[in-house]
């Protein structure tokens, strides 16, 4: 099935989880998402989520995203989103929501701002 979910791992560098989700982002799927990234933020990561493959994201999955965001905020750690595909993306800039999650342009990018603030 082409929009069977995904989490597949991409490259660690340091503190910072790569996380490349892929399929439909719904209520199902966001229970699985919640669950691996608390495993991220109880390690004491900080987590990137590659949103590039998603092709549908429901309310269920936007709760998701916003949730995340606040948890790793509580632990003073950082969650940034990268590489929006066009559902993902319609669907966060119509809610306004890009003001609430931290977003990036690219992998490297996301990669890059999170260890300058490690680093600090």
């Amino acid at each position: 099935m082409a929009d069977e979910f995904e989490i597949s791992n991409g490259p660690v560098r340091g503190k910072v989880v790569l996380l490349r989700i892929k399929g439909r982002l719904d209520t199902l799927s966001a229970s699985q998402l919640l669950h691996r990234c608390a495993a991220v933020r109880n390690a004491g990561h900080d987590l990137v989520l590659n949103l590039s493959a998603v092709s549908f994201i429901a309310s269920s999955g936007i709760g998701a995203l916003l949730a995340l965001a606040e948890e790793f905020r509580e632990e003073n750690a950082c969650v940034r989103l990268t590489a929006l595909s066009p559902a993902v993306e319609s669907v966060i800039k119509l809610l306004n929501l890009d003001q609430f999650l931290t977003i990036d342009a690219s992998e490297d990018d996301s990669l890059t701002a999170l260890e300058a603030r490690d680093a600090a």
